[in-house]
């Protein structure tokens, strides 16, 4: 399944595309789904910040979930409670960090 997300600049994109990309990652029951995820960007500088954003905000949902700015997007919705929810960001951000190669997020060039 392809999804395209288009808007113009400042509309909040990164962050959109980034809880987008952290939401499959956490609904996954596949520990490695970020090996089968690719997100694809026009610019290095717009690939350095979405990478950034995706790990930092794992990492804030698995040291101090309650002040995530995600946290309304997955509890409850997702996740019975802030605990569950850092137990499963735990798994995914250590994965991705033991296996960073795999965590595909690229230019529209390099992905060609």
């Amino acid at each position: 399944m392809i999804q395209i997300m288009k808007a113009s600049a400042g509309s909040g994109k990164t962050f959109s595309l980034a809880r987008k990309y952290i939401s499959l990652l956490l609904k996954n029951k596949d520990r490695y789904a970020y090996r089968h995820i690719l997100a694809v960007t026009f610019t290095n500088k717009a690939t350095d910040e979405m990478k950034s954003r995706i790990l930092k905000e794992l990492y804030v949902m698995a040291t101090d979930p309650t002040s995530s700015d995600y946290l309304g997007w997955f509890v409850p919705s997702v996740f019975a409670s802030p605990a569950d929810m850092q137990k499963k960001a735990e798994s995914v951000l250590r994965d991705i960090l033991h296996d960073y190669s795999a965590f595909a997020v690229s230019t529209i060039d390099r992905f060609f």
